[in-house]
């Protein structure tokens, strides 16, 4: 075979695949038939990818910035940056908590905790309860309640205890989003964490929930 040959034979693969319409995702509303279903279902996004807002209060000292995060099943990064430039980060991986942040060392854990708590609140195996508007879900292995709206079940308030500290996690500004397989989810966009006379506020600005 000649070298046109070959050269013709070539751009018409490349014109093929080069050109070939991709897939669109299928994009769907998420659906449960209950509040277990829903718990069931959600348990499949055991992974975040996020781009946040962040604003720490702590006594007389205010700290903002922006941050990345990156939350799996054994690990949680925690990226700050201050005006596009690295600040600092919280690592913590099964448990153990590692930080250069300007954040009190006794305090890391507690706050790592929150985060992941916070983000995957319905990572737990919980008993469930109802009053008036919401569900009451008690965690069975920690310390923790969870409140949730009945209507769409989003979370609306969370209370912990991290070594012997009391968490209060409140959230708000709640808005769809479109998960890493294509369904569409409502979740809260504010966080905002409470303790030991600190608040951390989080604003979430782009967010992915991952089927890890």
């Amino acid at each position: 075979m000649n070298l046109s040959k070959v050269l013709a034979i070539s751009l018409v693969i490349f014109l093929f695949f080069g050109c070939a319409e991709k897939r669109p995702v299928t994009v769907k509303e998420f659906y449960a038939q209950d509040l277990q279903d829903f718990l069931n279902t959600m348990k499949i996004y055991s992974a975040i990818e996020g781009v946040l807002n962040l604003q720490y209060e702590a006594k007389n000292s205010l700290l903002n910035g922006d941050a990345s995060l990156r939350i799996s099943k054994n690990e949680l990064l925690l990226r700050v940056y201050y005006m596009g430039f690295p600040a600092g980060e919280l690592y913590e991986e099964n448990g153990e908590v590692t930080s250069n942040l300007l954040i009190e060392k006794d305090r890391l854990k507690q706050l790592a905790i929150s985060i992941r708590k916070g983000f995957l609140w319905w990572d737990g195996d919980f008993s469930i309860e109802e009053e008036g508007t919401q569900y009451i879900l008690k965690d069975k292995n920690i310390d923790r309640i969870i409140l949730l709206n009945k209507e769409g079940f989003m979370p609306l308030q969370q209370n912990l205890t991290v070594e012997g500290q009391t968490i209060l996690i409140n959230y708000d500004n709640y808005s769809k989003i479109q998960t890493e397989d294509g369904t569409l989810l409502n979740m809260p966009l504010n966080i905002v964490v409470f303790y030991k006379n600190r608040t951390l506020k989080i604003k979430i600005e782009r967010i992915k929930l991952k089927n890890a």
